[in-house]
């Protein structure tokens, strides 16, 4: 339905020490009852869902995404289709379809970076942030060990409560990890679950961004990031509005 995605993710690391996944592994603490529990969600469709017919959809009371696959909010919480609907294509399927089509890992100011060959619309997928599903001990413990890690932490609100994910791509993950911060990013992260209660990390086009140009996003999260959580190292992104450091990383300690 949507050509712009692969079926399969056909990526590969530039280091041959780096071991590709294309999608979340368990690590050390990661919840197991968690991964293996799929959503309560399913639906019966044998045609594309609708948001009048369909349990997955309706249940929400919302389409998560357009009739050409592009993300309507950033603000909502999403479940996909999964293994247990009925349906096997429909608009309620993106992420779970892999990385798009024309993403290159080039070197670049900042070491390595992944840059678009094709043009990519506001509200299109790109690509996941795969890596090793750890606890926050786990993750304390590798930050110790190395500071120059690939951990990411997403800190959900539901009700007054939150749900923390910890995301590790420092040796095993995707093409996600070649992401670099800027300060104007492109893209960001958002929470996606497909066959499991621990979300995939999807990013996500938060503006056309054009043949040849670098697929970034904040660190921090959404918005801007405050000086007084500002790490020491410095920021290349040489955006306008470039805070000359990166975030630190939220949810660690």
């Amino acid at each position: 339905m949507f050509s712009n995605n692969q079926s399969e993710d056909n990526y590969d690391h530039i280091d041959d020490s780096l071991i590709y996944s294309s999608t979340n592994i368990p690590g050390p603490g990661c919840n197991m009852n968690d991964l293996n529990s799929c959503p309560n969600q399913m639906c019966n469709c044998t045609n594309l869902c609708q948001t009048s017919s369909c349990e997955c959809i309706s249940s929400a009371g919302y389409n998560n995404y357009d009739n050409f696959g592009k993300l309507i909010s950033i603000n909502r919480f999403i479940y996909e289709c999964n293994d247990l609907c009925k349906c096997t294509l429909c608009q309620n399927r993106i992420v779970q379809l892999g990385p798009r089509i024309g993403l290159r890992i080039s070197q670049c100011s900042k070491g390595y970076g992944l840059y678009t060959d094709i043009y990519i619309e506001r509200g299109q997928f790109v690509c996941e942030y795969a890596g090793e599903i750890i606890d926050l001990t786990e993750a304390e413990r590798r930050s110790n060990l190395d500071h120059e890690n690939y951990i990411f932490v997403i800190n959900e609100h539901f009700s007054g409560n939150v749900t923390t994910t910890v995301i590790d791509s420092t040796i095993i993950g995707n093409i996600g990890r070649y992401i670099n911060h800027s300060c104007e990013p492109n893209c960001m992260i958002v929470p996606v679950r497909v066959d499991s209660l621990i979300p995939r990390l999807a990013i996500f086009a938060i503006k056309d961004i054009q043949c040849n140009e670098e697929i970034t996003y904040h660190y921090g999260g959404e918005g801007s990031c405050p000086q007084n959580n500002l790490s020491e190292v410095k920021c290349l992104c040489e955006s306008f509005s470039c805070n000359r450091f990166l975030p630190r990383k939220t949810g660690l300690f």
